[in-house]
């Protein structure tokens, strides 16, 4: 009895031990992912969300790109799934605000640094790859970013941001305040000194023989006396924002841009040379709020005070896969130093309707959809837009209304990661060696029934040897297992025999009566069986003995 004792309580310090192993491998794992999810999960409200209807959400113009009969599309997990796009050059890829910083997760390089365990801000290597792909394969990009984590992704596109805020004493809203600051473009379509106006590369502005109807939907582009009869507005299709009336046609090619707190892109990071063209300006009087102090500092080289940058800053590029974007699977990238250019309050003149029109009337809407129009319509012989022209709004960097729709956004991402890069999988699948190492700790280890047979485990000296007398099924195993071996039968043999054959071969009334008798024994009794069992075959050489009990 008292051994039996001994027994459960060595059994009880095993399992506990067992599950503190567990206990400790599951409070590792919650640690690591919560460590993930601190850097991913931040706080703050949800804005420039494509599905708000808040003054800083884009909901507005997505509801107008659909009514277009354009499909729209929301990306939660990670850009690498531009990648899987059939038709990139009929597809629209918007950025507003990147307010999550990335998840820094090892990367397969390829070069001599073969893993990559850091990145930088925004986005990872990867998504910033798999975006730079998607515009060389003719998709369009719409960045619209000021001082958030976007920096790296301008980077892959030889830009820079300022990172600092812009004023311009000559150009604030004055219907506002000095945070609202208007750019004004000339032109839009004259992107070097030298080019002239491209205005003709818009399908929404080009007319061959200037009889006032653009050649989308002119009958005879090239003759001036044959003209299109009942133009309407909904014949225009995807321009018809610049429709007037049957008659009348707006080929005007300036924007005039009203902006909340812009930045602007560092002078030198434009270049036409390399196909980065500064589309849209501020004035002379603006400046960047380098010590963001919210005043224009004058710098003095003798007091060794550094002054705010005097402008003109750039705040709206273009970036350009091919020399002047010309071509219709030329991609295209807009940079905006300016996250709340597309938000309701400014797209919309009649967001505030009522409360005294406080947004000036500005060109934001019009400047959006000859974006749109432009990237779906070059190309085409129709001012409709095919069935494979998408619009992907990024929601992936945006801050989430829930905990859960940040959660799910999360692993939505982890999975994107996985299944993308070679690494990646790599690491999935140690993950889940791990995983398994783990559930193997939980399992119990098999008991040694075979070697209690051994010599060695014979004598009353052994002080295990009753751990494997509470068992007499696993002792009829062996006995049957050895009956079977010393008469060379397989197990389908062995499973047919008739009883009295079964008998025969045992020959040995007390074993063959605890084959076939099924009750409780007593531990004593099990010892006696046991040494029969030992003796039982003796004969035999003590090498087929051990092989038969190991």
């Amino acid at each position: 009895m008292a051994n039996f004792r001994d027994y459960s309580q060595k059994l009880i310090a095993l399992k506990t031990r067992r599950n503190m192993l567990v206990g400790a491998f599951w409070i590792l794992l919650l640690l690591l992912i919560s460590t993930v999810a601190v850097t991913y999960v931040t706080d703050g409200q949800t804005q420039q969300s494509a599905y708000g209807d808040d003054w800083n959400d884009l909901g507005r113009f997505r509801a107008e790109i659909n009514s277009m009969g354009i499909e729209t599309n929301a990306l939660v997990s990670s850009p690498l799934l531009l990648s899987e796009i059939d038709y990139p050059e009929e597809a629209i890829f918007v950025i507003s605000g990147v307010e999550k910083d990335t998840i820094s997760l090892p990367r397969f390089t390829g070069d001599e640094n073969v893993i990559e365990f850091s990145e930088g801000s925004g986005y990872t290597t990867s998504e910033i790859l798999a975006i730079e792909e998607f515009v060389e394969a003719g998709g369009t990009v719409l960045l619209m970013d000021d001082k958030g984590y976007s920096s790296t992704l301008a980077d892959q596109f030889g830009l820079e941001f300022s990172g600092h805020t812009l004023y311009d004493g000559e150009a604030y809203a004055t219907e506002l305040d000095y945070n609202f600051i208007w750019v004004n473009t000339s032109s839009a379509y004259n992107f070097t000194t030298n080019s002239g106006s491209l205005s003709s590369i818009h399908p929404c502005l080009r007319d061959t023989d200037t009889d006032g109807y653009i050649d989308i939907l002119d009958t005879d582009p090239y003759d001036i006396s044959t003209f299109p009869a009942g133009l309407t507005k909904e014949s225009a299709g995807l321009c018809a924002h610049r429709w007037i009336s049957e008659t009348e046609w707006d080929f005007s090619e300036s924007y005039n841009l009203l902006t909340n707190q812009p930045s602007a892109f560092n002078a030198g990071s434009y270049n036409p040379v390399e196909n980065r063209y500064d589309i849209g300006k501020s004035t002379l009087d603006s400046y960047l709020d380098t010590n963001d102090d919210g005043n224009l500092t004058i710098g003095s080289s003798a007091f060794g005070i550094e002054g705010d940058e005097v402008g003109p800053f750039a705040v709206y590029v273009r970036y350009c896969a091919d020399r002047l974007c010309v071509g219709a699977e030329s991609g295209r990238v807009h940079f905006v130093a300016d996250g709340s250019i597309l938000t309701n309050s400014l797209y919309d003149d009649s967001f505030y309707s009522g409360i005294d029109d406080i947004v000036p009337s500005n060109d934001n809407r019009k400047w959006a959809l000859d974006i749109i129009a432009e990237s779906l319509l070059v190309g085409n012989s129709s001012a409709q837009s095919s069935s494979n022209a998408i619009v992907i709004f990024d929601e992936s960097r945006h801050q989430q209304p829930t905990l859960f729709g940040d959660t799910y956004n999360l692993m939505y991402y982890l999975l994107i990661y996985f299944t993308n890069d070679w690494m990646a999988m790599l690491l999935l699948f140690l993950g889940l060696f791990i995983t398994l190492e783990a559930v193997l700790i939980r399992k119990e280890d098999p008991e040694n029934w075979r070697h209690v047979f051994r010599i060695i485990y014979y004598g009353f000296g052994d002080a295990r040897r009753y751990e494997y007398y509470q068992k007499p099924e696993k002792i009829r195993q062996v006995l049957l297992t050895r009956v079977r071996n010393l008469n060379t039968l397989s197990r389908e043999e062995f499973d047919a025999l008739p009883a009295a054959e079964l008998q025969r071969m045992v020959e040995d009334p007390v074993l063959t009566k605890f084959i076939f008798e099924d009750r409780k024994y007593k531990p004593d009794e099990l010892v006696g069986i046991v040494k029969r069992i030992k003796e039982w075959g003796s004969t035999n050489s003590e090498e087929e003995v051990e092989y038969v009990d190991t």
